[in-house]
């Protein structure tokens, strides 16, 4: 099976908690899996890693949270070629905020840049409509399993 980190940015606990829920269900179906809310760039250089879910909660006017930040200042500071990299996203938000989900759009933006292989479309998860997300992300997860 595939060995899958998820990556968290989270500020109130919401995407810590979708990643660890995504990350059990990917365990349950045999994967090797890593949940690090603290990531760094040697996390994604490493090759041994066959895919990488980043979740990102989105604070104040849109930005990345504080734990996720340093992580996205680093890639964007290096620009390495992440050509070997598999990832999605998972980007949490609520649409009553003008900058909706910014912060998972910044990241999935820097890792197209960076040349990474989108395997899945960005699931959003506007807190407005989805008081409790499990249900999307077990549904994105079914998904993405499917193309590992």
């Amino acid at each position: 099976m595939a060995s899958v980190k998820f990556l968290v940015g989270s500020t109130y606990g919401n995407a810590q908690q979708v990643a660890e829920d995504a990350a059990d269900q990917f365990e349950a179906l045999g994967h090797q899996v890593k949940v690090i809310s603290r990531p760094s760039i040697d996390d994604v250089l490493s090759e041994e890693t066959d895919i990488f879910v980043l979740c990102a909660a989105t604070i104040g006017e849109g930005e990345i949270p504080d734990n996720l930040l340093p992580f996205y200042q680093q890639l964007r500071d290096s620009l390495p070629t992440l050509a070997h990299l598999k990832y999605g996203v998972i980007a949490l938000g609520d649409s009553s905020y003008d900058n909706f989900a910014d912060g998972g759009r910044q990241i999935n933006e820097l890792m197209i840049e960076l040349q990474a292989k989108q395997v899945q479309e960005m699931l959003i998860i506007d807190a407005c409509e989805t008081p409790d997300p499990e249900e999307a992300v077990t549904e994105w997860m079914g998904l993405l399993h499917q193309k590992i």
